[in-house]
């Protein structure tokens, strides 16, 4: 139940971010030596800017996160890991929170600019980061 919970929780936070970065970022702000910067982009290509149609990315998405789910309840959810169980469960409140956007409003907003590389939202990084600590996990318990 506890996962469930920590589920809606994050896609709400990071909906919400999304949401005051809508509303608030009227112009980019510099928040670190000109190189991190907060300014509001609406993204309407899929992951790393890969052009594709509306319709296409859609049925990306959905069928990327159920592979996530079913990877999870088929090989990972029987290793009684919790932070195995965790790292899934975050990663796919995040992917869930760009995948209602994506979906409902046809493109996911990015706010956090790091300048020479990429535009990105709060989900984009924390499912890098719960990938990351999944797989450390996993290179530790083999």
């Amino acid at each position: 139940m506890i996962f469930y919970i920590t589920l809606i929780i994050w896609i709400f936070f990071d909906l919400y971010s999304k949401f005051w970065a809508k509303t608030n970022l009227h112009e980019h702000i510099n928040v670190f030596y000109n190189l991190v910067y907060l300014k509001y982009v609406e993204n309407t290509w899929i992951a790393f800017s890969i052009p594709l149609t509306w319709l296409f990315q859609k049925i990306i998405t959905i069928a990327i996160i159920i592979s996530i789910f079913y990877y999870y309840i088929k090989y990972e959810s029987i290793k009684k890991n919790k932070l195995i169980d965790l790292s899934f469960w975050l990663i796919l409140a995040w992917a869930l929170a760009n995948a209602y956007e994506r979906i409902f409003n046809w493109v996911v907003t990015d706010f956090i600019w790091l300048q020479y590389f990429a535009i990105f939202n709060l989900a984009d990084s924390f499912i890098s980061i719960w990938v990351i600590i999944y797989l450390i996990v996993e290179m530790k318990r083999k």
